[in-house]
């Protein structure tokens, strides 16, 4: 006898706005699974945290039953679907993904009703779980027709309610949001992919070279530096951890005033760069990881830095190991880029912002000449394709929410992108997390 082939359908209601409307597209979506002849079982269920998820699978696999349709409806960051709340948000891990087990049956599919899901996520998923998957470029909105936007009203109860990619305000401006709202707004047609690995080498391996030229000198980039100068301890003997210490720019920096710096990274290319620019520095080493477990004994460091990597880690996995290898009182100091529309009321800090890096780079024309060879070529172009920049409050929310009381500051700000910063404090005063997973 073949296995039963299911339906899951995965929906939240604590994260963010319309929770109570979810549950509605859950059951127009299974409504309609019935309507269009599936005759097997069809799970519709909230699921809060990762853990619940995770639940669901493990049932399905103990009970012999393969998964045809998975579909996921609700919110989702740049790295896919969100749970928890704002308060205390959760993701998956790219890491986590790839070690779960999900029981797809042959020729499965999987769909992702939220936020910009196409644009990094459901070509990932696809790729990881050797399914079909497919999710909305733009911003979701609630619909009562899946072909054209029709206002839902938060409080009404349709019979059929869907969540729809639509372009609207916050990705077309005012225009695109008065025609939405005038009816005449078409659905964006969910974007499918298939499960296919990527054309070459997506990470900094191919654009070592250039990202060493263009950062050789750590200090170029003023307000990062002027950041972590402001808020390493004053002690000399430090030992500090650089995760993604890309070419090992940052500890060279630093190592006159550190006892101990030590480097990780993903990238062979890079590490090979940092190594040969501090090889004559015996305070500091250098090694890959290609998990979040990081290779040292606990209490080891005094501070663990991350400049402009965050981004890119598997941040509740690497977090448990961050606060394992750091001292009492040691902290954890966080600088990236996020993006985020700049807000009418930060125009004049941004106009003094741009100014400010505009007349920077003005007197020191080889920096600005080697960035633009490097954010200008393919290769680049193609890392952050693969590795999207995480949006403003998906990192606030996460950081404010495991340090409790610290709050994420900006350092600058761009049209779409600003840079921040975070200090975490003595990191034993922060939330001991008790991860739901693993």
């Amino acid at each position: 006898m073949s296995p039963e082939h299911v339906i899951v359908i995965a929906y939240t209601t604590l994260y963010r706005k319309g929770g109570r409307q979810f549950p509605i597209v859950a059951n127009t979506l299974a409504r309609e699974k019935r309507e269009n002849g599936f005759a097997g079982e069809i799970i519709s269920r909230a699921v809060e945290s990762k853990r619940e998820l995770l639940d669901i699978f493990s049932a399905l696999k103990s009970a012999g039953k393969l998964i045809a349709e998975f579909h996921f409806v609700g919110h989702s960051g740049m790295y896919g679907p969100m749970f928890g709340t704002v308060a205390f948000p959760e993701q998956f891990s790219p890491y986590e993904w790839e070690t779960t087990l999900i029981p797809f049956a042959p020729e499965a599919s999987a769909y992702f009703h939220c936020c910009r899901s196409a644009r990094w996520f459901a070509p990932f998923f696809a790729r990881t779980f050797k399914v079909k998957a497919g999710g909305f470029f733009w911003y979701t909105t609630f619909s009562r027709n899946k072909q054209r936007y029709r206002y839902a009203a938060p409080t009404a109860d349709p019979p059929r309610l869907y969540t729809i990619g639509c372009k609207g305000r916050k990705s077309h401006g005012l225009v695109a949001s008065l025609v939405k709202f005038s009816g005449l707004m078409p659905a964006e047609q969910m974007r499918m992919f298939e499960p296919r690995a990527p054309a070459g080498d997506t990470t900094y391996n191919q654009v070592a070279d250039l990202y060493d030229a263009a950062f050789s000198d750590i200090t170029v980039r003023t307000d990062e530096w002027q950041w972590l100068n402001e808020h390493l301890p004053p002690d000399g003997d430090l030992s500090v951890l650089d995760l993604g210490c890309g070419n090992g720019a940052l500890l060279n920096a630093l190592s006159a005033r550190i006892e101990y710096g030590a480097g990780v990274d993903e990238s062979a290319a890079m590490l090979a760069k940092a190594r040969q620019r501090n090889a004559r520095l015996a305070n500091l080493e250098f090694a890959q990881v290609i998990s979040p477990a990081l290779p040292f004994a606990a209490a080891k460091f005094d501070v663990v830095i991350s400049l402009m990597s965050f981004r890119y880690l598997d941040w509740d996995p690497l977090l448990a190991e961050v606060r394992r290898v750091l001292k009492p009182g040691g902290r954890f100091l966080v600088v990236d880029m996020v993006t985020v529309p700049v807000k009418t009321r930060e125009y004049g800090q941004l106009l003094k912002d741009k100014l400010r890096i505009t007349f920077g780079r003005r007197n020191n024309q080889l920096f600005k000449a080697k960035l633009k060879k490097l954010v200008s070529h393919p290769d680049w172009k193609k890392m952050l394709a693969y590795n999207p920049i995480r949006s403003e409050h998906e990192m606030k929310w996460y950081l404010e929410s495991r340090f409790g009381g610290q709050k994420m500051e900006i350092l600058n700000l761009g049209w779409n992108a600003r840079l921040v910063a975070f200090d975490s404090g003595p990191v034993e005063q922060g939330v001991e997390v008790k991860m739901s997973y693993p």
